[in-house]
């Protein structure tokens, strides 16, 4: 690090490049910048950031509630005929973590977030729980900035595609018996979900588990337990045999 780089102003200025960046990446322009920035402080920040600095936790707990209300009003309207459970099966699978933190990952959102040191070597720019975590709250900082109208904008420019990929029932069910029901029929056999690796301490533990079909590795899924990196695999298999990119 130069010296350059130590001073405030120079980092200050630095940080404002980086949200003027991320503005045009996601198309949003807030008012409030401090807004923006305090959605993107994990809580890991707050030690290295000095005794006004604020992290995301609060906005993340508001974006949760605008997401859902964004989500569940164009399920309600688009799939008119949908009973109340299958629209909740596919909600559930929008605003699931594996989906959001896609979307993160699509909008380079892991760039920009502010980390403690210790989170940055244990791979927490990646890491789905916490790339999931903070789009909700860059959404509940979008809405108090701006309001409802251009959350909504914004979490449908993100979604609407996945929510119409969604809406099949290898997908809205549980991956893993829709997986599971076609590598029976198929080979007379059961997927195999091999853990390998993890990551993190006991408190944020990160699995990475593999899917092994017929004696192929097919995918591999990440989560923060063993059997949400298995609906990750999952997922990401089925996904790959809609777009015909492999045939187990």
């Amino acid at each position: 690090m130069t010296p350059e780089d130590k001073d405030p102003k120079n980092k200050k200025k630095q940080r404002t490049r980086q949200l003027t960046h991320f503005q045009n990446i996601i198309k949003s322009k807030f008012s409030d910048k401090r807004l923006l920035n305090r959605a993107l402080t994990h809580r890991s920040f707050i030690n290295e950031a000095g005794p006004h600095a604020k992290d995301n936790e609060r906005l993340e707990y508001l974006g949760d509630s605008v997401l859902a209300l964004v989500v569940n009003e164009y399920l309600f309207k688009r799939f008119e005929k949908y009973l109340e459970g299958d629209l909740a099966k596919i909600k559930s699978a929008v605003v699931s973590e594996a989906t959001l933190s896609k979307v993160a990952r699509e909008i380079q959102l892991g760039d920009f977030i502010l980390l403690g040191r210790g989170e940055e070597l244990s791979g927490g720019r990646n890491r789905p729980s916490i790339l999931a975590n903070t789009l909700e709250a860059v959404i509940g900082a979008l809405y108090l900035d701006s309001g409802m109208k251009e959350s909504k904008r914004f979490v449908l420019s993100l979604l609407k595609r996945d929510i119409e990929r969604i809406d099949s029932a290898s997908y809205y069910r549980d991956p893993k018996t829709t997986l599971q029901e076609y590598v029976q029929k198929k080979y007379r056999e059961k997927p195999v979900y091999e853990v390998i690796g993890e990551t993190g301490p006991d408190h944020l533990k990160q699995f990475t588990v593999a899917l092994v079909i017929n004696g192929a590795r097919i995918s591999v899924g990440t989560g923060s337990s063993k059997r949400k990196a298995e609906m990750d695999a999952a997922r990401i298999a089925l996904e790959a045999m809609q777009k015909g990119t492999f045939e187990p």
